[in-house]
């Protein structure tokens, strides 16, 4: 059988120095390989990104990938899947943004659009089906992001779909988010990649809908799926109606640059679930979603889009804001700009926390004086930092650049892995999962990598008698296996972003991979893959996938200079220079080593050894492996 059911069956490459924009077939061994959005992604930049460029210099690309179920009856399949070398961290960046871009793209016929060179003035890319051309983006560029969908929209259709920049981007702000329908962000450094290379943005409209081999057979699986989600009680009564605001009685957001962890009871008024919704005036759901997770909020001053757990912790509990409006505004501005929530936040936390501990002073911030909870002030900072505008340009160095720039004092208090921040952990919180996986993670610490479902963080409330299934059809337990457990969901992480499926904005194993709830953790996925291509896959199959896709990262960032010492454990220095501390690091870099040896890896060096590479097909690999790369630190200062 030689015709790609499931898949739209075309690569778009647009070259932007050229000028020029080719088709090229999606190949049926490399499709079965990598299946789609992050596994198709990683192949392409791993085949076209040297070692050791500039993340913001012309040899760099932009890989987006909607997945392989994307655009078909499976729900949840929204998700666009953006890869570059992250102008934030200097390794891997790829981030997860919703909406309907993902699926009309797929409907277009496009499995991947990959953007290469640069253009002269600002571009952006035109596709309606099966025609493509890059036209001037010049009366676009200076616009936020929300302005410039609705000048494309005024220009093209309201039908259509965007993907871009804000200013944040234009002004190559590390943490610049690609944007897509307005509000959905795929972060980790990729908007300043775009603006690096002038594209403001892609507009697309796809009408030609998606080949699948037995339609009637996805169907009943789609039905199935759908049912069990609507049918749950918790999913009725707290995801569709609160969605990722749940997270702040449940997840203990930080407070004042993790000085703790709130509980429950802690909760702020103003940033509770209850306090959020009475300026809710409605619900939003992207491509295929049978939940709605997302809000629409008004305020006084404006009127936005999908706040969730992550927007209200950076920029609300960690910087001390506890007023409602406050929060709001800036999460708004974030979105305008084209900035990722999280890094912004922790930026202007570490900002305020050096600052109070005497570290920087008003002579690096141009006298302004940083103080926690002082909402016009950050507002005013986020301001600064998008159009990188005297103190802000320090800020939009990013997160750990920031700290570099203020020396080793200032760094000690970056608590990221491989530049991405996510606060820090004891190592005895859940038997390690939390600081293992951050460490293990290949795009820098980070929670959507496979932390949450290594230890079935919401699935036990969603469904009491959903764990024991997990653990009974294949997941280790954590309690006994904390590193097995790991492994495994940064395996079904990989999966469903290489599928296109949204993991859940509250993190579940049933939304991440479908028919979890049903069969072994695989089994079900292998049922839905095969009924849509036709190509017989089996949970052995998808197994091996997951492990091709997260080794092929790991050999990525190996030739960007990461090595073993770069799976770190971010700690204070106050516990890290303790008994204690030097305790937790001898367990934590036990875990790694036990991680390193089971994934195939040399523990001394967090090199893949030569027969894992021959064992999952990426010989291609070997060779690079075996050479020396200057060691990471992060991507070159601009200031």
């Amino acid at each position: 059988m030689s015709r790609l059911y499931m898949w739209g069956g075309t690569i778009l490459i647009v070259d932007l120095s050229r000028e020029k924009i080719v088709k090229k077939p999606l190949e049926r061994e490399i499709a079965v390989q990598y299946l789609g959005g992050r596994g198709l992604n990683d192949y392409m930049l791993y085949k076209y990104v040297p070692a050791g460029i500039d993340p913001l210099g012309p040899e760099n690309i932009i890989a987006l990938g909607n997945g392989a179920l994307a655009g078909t009856v499976m729900p949840f399949t929204s998700r666009l899947h953006i890869s570059t070398l992250s102008s934030l961290t200097g390794i891997l960046g790829d981030g997860n943004a919703g909406g309907d871009f993902a699926a009309k793209m797929k409907h277009a016929g496009y499995d991947q659009i990959i953007i290469t060179g640069k253009a002269s003035k600002p571009v952006y890319v035109w596709i309606d089906d099966d025609h493509a051309e890059i036209r001037s983006a010049e009366h676009l560029w200076g616009l936020t992001f929300g302005e410039t969908v609705d000048a494309l929209r005024d220009e093209h259709g309201d039908d259509i779909t965007v993907a871009g920049i804000g200013p944040a981007g234009e002004h190559l702000v590390r943490p610049a988010s690609t944007m897509v329908d307005k509000f959905h962000s795929g972060a980790r450094g990729s908007g300043a990649v775009w603006g690096s290379k002038y594209l403001k943005a892609i507009a697309l409209r796809g009408t030609k809908g998606v080949e699948v081999y037995d339609p009637e057979k996805l169907y009943e699986y789609a039905k199935m799926d759908i049912e069990y989600f609507k049918k749950n009680e918790f999913i009725k009564k707290i995801y569709s109606v609160i969605g990722t605001h749940y997270g702040m009685l449940q997840w203990y957001p930080g407070w004042k640059y993790y000085e703790k962890y709130l509980g429950p009871e802690e909760i702020p008024v103003g940033l509770r679930p209850q306090d959020l919704a009475r300026y809710e005036i409605g619900r939003t759901s992207c491509y295929s979603c049978p939940i709605g997770c997302k809000d629409v909020y008004r305020t006084e001053e404006i009127q936005g889009y999908s706040t969730e757990f992550e927007s209200v912790f950076a920029l609300g509990t960690n910087l001390g804001i506890t007023d409602t409006e406050t929060f709001y505004k800036l999460e708004h501005m974030c979105d305008e700009y084209g900035m990722d929530v999280i890094t912004v936040g922790d930026t202007l936390a570490l900002a305020t926390f050096l600052y109070q501990k005497g570290i920087i002073t008003d002579e690096d911030t141009g006298g302004i004086k940083l103080q926690w909870g002082d909402g016009e002030t950050y507002a005013k900072l986020v301001e600064m930092m998008a159009y990188r505008k005297g103190f802000g340009a320090k800020l939009a160095e990013g997160y750990r650049n920031f700290a570099k720039l203020f020396g080793d004092k200032a760094l000690q208090y970056s608590y990221d892995v491989k530049g991405l921040g996510r606060g820090w952990y004891h190592v005895d919180f859940l038997n390690g999962v939390f600081t293992l996986s951050h460490a293990t993670s290949t795009r820098g610490a980070d929670h959507l990598r496979g932390r949450s479902w290594a230890y079935w963080e919401n699935d036990r409330n969603m469904d009491p008698e959903l764990p024991k299934k997990l653990l009974s059809n294949g997941l280790p337990d954590y309690r006994k296996d904390p590193v097995g457990a790991v492994i495994v969901s940064e395996n079904a992480c990989a999966m469903a972003d290489s599928i296109g499926r949204c993991k859940g904005s509250i993190n579940l194993w049933p939304q991440a991979v479908p028919l979890s709830w049903k069969w072994p953790l695989f089994k079900g996925l292998a049922k839905v893959l095969t009924a849509a291509s036709g190509i017989e896959f089996t949970e052995e199959m998808i197994n091996t996938i997951a492990e091709r896709i997260y080794i092929l990262e790991i050999a990525f960032n190996v030739k960007q200079g990461i090595k073993r010492k770069h799976y770190r454990l971010p700690l204070p220095p106050e516990i890290l220079n303790t008994e204690k501390g030097r305790q937790e690091l001898e367990k934590h870099n036990k875990m790694v080593d036990e991680y390193l040896e089971r994934r195939g890896c040399d523990p001394k060096t967090g090199v893949p050894k030569k027969e894992t590479l021959q064992r999952l097909g990426l010989d291609y690999v070997i060779e690079d492996m075996e050479k020396e790369y200057p060691e990471w630190d992060g991507p070159p200062l601009y200031i």
